[in-house]
């Protein structure tokens, strides 16, 4: 019978009373809420009462372990050959009270099953049973070894609670449900559309692993080459259909396994896990997809992928860029390049005044408009919005972007790539000798592009860049310290977007109810902070602004979502803009020419008018689009 030792001594006469095996829901549960109420028994006793010692060998082995006490009871006794390794394994874990399953027949619960991957259920030898009040239930050989615990309750983000049963009736069950004999998995469907494949697949790489011990990163991939290419393919897919922006690799030294993780809605969560030995696999086998130096891993690289080459239903591009780590390893991020049509400008969530002034800015027939912030905070979706706005059969429209990652019809678009000496800077020279009517740079990265920029938009043709900085006031300084010329820089500005991007509540579970006066003073007084001002002129004026444009039935909301299957359970689902817009006036032409500071420039812009990014924010929250908390994480006060 399962948990019970092979050999017993035969010159024993106390009857076993090891406890039968669990084999029902409920008689385990029952079981383990026992469990952490039974006293602990000594070894010796335990030994006595399971019948593989006699009462005199315990009297015995204690009274030799009186005269050397360096070696336990326990290892006494196989030294004396009167019990095995097994049946000390087996009196240790029933003297600390655990219960015993019956792993070949207990009926598997699949939301048990799915809370850790099959490939580290094999590895350590684990069979989740049953999911209880947060607490996974779990069938270990050796629920001792504290480490295998540890990584459980990470991988399933629940408490463990182990119960033995025998080794190889764990492992052959786990063999019958990774060859598809035992339907136990299959009763739900885990996260992502290539997870329970890979599992398999993981899970007998993970096999060969134990059985062979391969000493080198490339022999067990070879074997499982045909394997490694589905595993990415599905893997990329699945990021897809999940809504992530990137795939991120990442290799650990020694025998720590590597990690991937997606991003999505600006979140990094973890996907997989997959066994050291096949990182150099892994990453050889990305740079043959986008065409780089397998041989190089000394330097970062970087490339695309048209995944239409190997999935021709997901017509779907990547960048992809390799970074040297550690002890010659390389981590690797992929970010999905979907193919994107331009979204209207009024989509963008965009303040109606700020709508209104940045529509003024870009149908202006020269001049130069930047979209400010830091990477991934959406500078490309609106300048392709507000080149869509002005995207007319009288306009001739360059474009040079690195990637081009949203495609419309009417524009002339150009990849740069720096690796043929192809730079920003020089299609910039060449499109003044095309005859265009307007220009957007993807990134204004060095000073020979800021100026050739600013000379274009002063010879009478309309530029639209994308920089990184902070905020809208301070990128008129950062492009002062990069050595613009003042006069020139402020001839040719005409405006400024400075934005991030911050999660928005999830549109099926969204609730409202009306705000407290706790609530709203609150957030007035986060408003009124950081647009600098004080008074109860200005809170009277905000408070009654708000109430004309923001209210429901007369009353300010607030608004919550609880959390729902579409959006995962954490009431977030896609993202929204946090917009600031400088226009630049005379008086601030003026401020520019005379190199003023951050502080005067932002101080001159409030008073025209400009919500900054902390302000827009909270205007979004009153309308139910985002939390204060999203708001406070992007943005300074």
């Amino acid at each position: 019978m399962t948990g019970i030792p092979d050999e017993l001594p035969r010159t024993v006469s106390t009857p076993l009373t090891w406890a039968a095996p669990v084999l029902h829901r409920e008689e385990l549960i029952t079981a383990v809420d026992a469990q952490a109420r039974k006293p602990v028994q000594r070894l010796g006793d335990t030994l006595v009462t399971l019948g593989f010692i006699t009462p005199d060998d315990l009297t015995s082995a204690l009274a030799l372990q009186r005269l050397d006490n360096s070696l336990p009871v326990g290892e006494l006794l196989i030294q004396q050959g009167r019990i095995s390794r097994a049946q000390l394994d087996m009196a240790l874990n029933t003297k600390l009270g655990y219960a015993v399953v019956d792993a070949e027949r207990f009926p598997l619960e699949p939301s048990a099953l799915h809370k850790v991957s099959m490939a580290t259920l094999l590895r350590l030898n684990a069979l989740p049973l049953v999911l209880h009040d947060g607490q996974l239930i779990v069938a270990l050989a050796d629920p001792k070894r504290q480490d295998d615990m540890d990584e459980l309750a990470w991988a399933s983000e629940c408490w463990i609670r182990p119960v033995i049963a025998d080794a190889q009736a764990i492992r052959q069950r786990l063999q019958s449900i990774i060859s598809g004999r035992d339907v136990s998995g299959l009763s739900v469907s885990r996260p992502g559309a290539g997870a329970e494949q890979a599992d398999r697949w993981l899970a007998s790489v993970e096999q060969q692993m134990a059985d062979n011990e391969p000493d080198d990163d490339t022999s067990l991939a070879e074997e499982n080459e045909n394997a490694l290419v589905k595993l990415i393919n599905n893997m990329i897919i699945d990021a897809r259909s999940q809504g992530a922006s990137d795939i991120h690799i990442e290799t650990q030294p020694g025998r720590d396994k590597v990690r991937i993780r997606f991003r999505r809605d600006g979140r990094l969560r973890s996907y997989m896990e997959l066994p050291h030995t096949l990182r150099s696999a892994l990453v050889a086998r990305i740079k043959i997809m986008c065409s780089l130096d397998i041989s190089e891993r000394r330097k970062p690289q970087d490339g695309k992928i048209n995944f239409a080459r190997y999935s021709p239903d997901h017509p779907l591009e990547l960048r992809v860029v390799t970074i040297p780590t550690l002890q010659g390893l390389e981590d690797v991020v992929l970010r999905l390049l979907t193919a994107a049509e331009p979204l209207p400008l009024e989509k963008l969530g965009i303040h109606p005044r700020n709508l209104q002034r940045f529509k003024a800015a870009v149908e202006r027939p020269y001049g130069l408009i930047l979209c400010a912030g830091p990477t991934g905070s959406g500078k490309t979706t609106t300048l392709h919005s507000a080149l869509s706005h002005i995207n007319t059969p009288e306009r001739k429209i360059w474009t040079a972007e690195d990637p081009i990652e949203i495609t419309q019809s009417g524009l002339r678009q150009v990849q740069i790539n720096p690796r043929i000496d192809w730079t920003f800077e020089k299609a910039l020279r060449s499109f003044l000798r095309a005859d265009p009517d307007v220009i957007m740079v993807g990134e204004v990265r060095d000073r020979e592009t800021a100026r050739m920029a600013v000379e274009a938009a002063l010879t009478g043709h309309l530029v639209l860049s994308t920089i990184h900085t902070n905020s809208a006031p301070e990128t008129v300084t950062r492009l002062l310290d990069m050595g613009m010329d003042p006069f020139n820089f402020g001839d040719s500005l005409l405006a400024v977007m400075g934005q991030r991007l911050v999660r928005r509540y999830c549109m099926k579970c969204l609730e409202r109810r009306p705000a407290t006066t706790s609530e709203i003073d609150e957030l007035l007084a986060d408003y009124l902070h950081a647009g600098h001002l004080s008074g109860a002129a200005h809170e009277a004026a905000t408070r009654a602004d708000w109430m004309s444009r923001l209210a429901h039935e007369g009353r300010l909301m607030k608004w919550h979502a609880s959390g729902c299957q579409q959006c995962d359970g954490t009431g977030m689902r896609g993202r929204v803009g946090l917009h600031e817009l400088l226009v630049v006036s005379r008086e601030i032409r003026r401020m520019i020419q005379m190199r003023e500071p951050v502080a005067a420039l932002q101080a001159c812009a409030r008073e025209q008018g400009m919500l900054n990014l902390r302000q827009d924010g909270i205007e979004k929250v009153l309308q139910g689009i985002t939390s204060i908390d999203e708001v406070r994480a992007t943005s300074n006060a």
